[in-house]
């Protein structure tokens, strides 16, 4: 295993995501794409395991949050987040997560075998990636605007600059 990895299950029509170690933005395309192709699967719910997560950044948080306004705004109901890390439960908190999940320190069954979120071909964190992540975090929790207009709008330049 190495430093940092994205794992999933689905069983049941469960959705398991494991984020382990240091989960930065240089996942973020890669997860992203995960997240497209699985959150348009019928899902009876999805349970985010950060028991392992040793740091997140703010990156990969906004796609979290992604996850969870989607499944709410289809299911009505919040996902499930497991953190029994003090520091990672005080992050979550600042950033408006008890209102998109349910936070909790374990679940009953977790799947037995999880496998890496698939690679794509250019997994290099592209602007645009980043730029809907940092959106979400925004979107999630009024306190995370002043957090992350700056960083919104310098990406949104440079998307802008990107685009014929």
């Amino acid at each position: 295993m190495s430093e940092f990895n994205i794992q999933t299950a689905t069983e049941d029509g469960v959705c398991h995501i494991r984020l382990t170690g240091r989960v930065t933005f240089t996942m973020s395309r890669r997860f992203d794409a995960f997240i497209e192709e699985s959150i348009n699967q019928t899902l009876s719910d999805i349970i985010i395991d950060m028991r392992k997560t040793e740091h997140i950044d703010s990156t990969i948080l906004g796609l979290l949050a992604k996850i969870a306004r989607r499944f709410i705004a289809h299911h009505h109901r919040k996902p499930t987040l497991l953190s029994t890390s003090e520091d990672i439960n005080i992050l979550l908190e600042n950033m408006g997560f008890e209102t998109a999940f349910d936070i909790r320190p374990c679940v009953d069954t977790v799947p037995f075998y999880l496998e890496d979120i698939p690679l794509i071909e250019k997994s290099v964190p592209m602007p645009e990636t980043l730029l809907e992540a940092h959106s979400e975090l925004m979107d999630l929790d009024e306190r995370n605007v002043d957090r992350f207009s700056t960083t919104v709008d310098t990406l949104r330049d440079a998307v802008q600059r990107k685009s014929p």
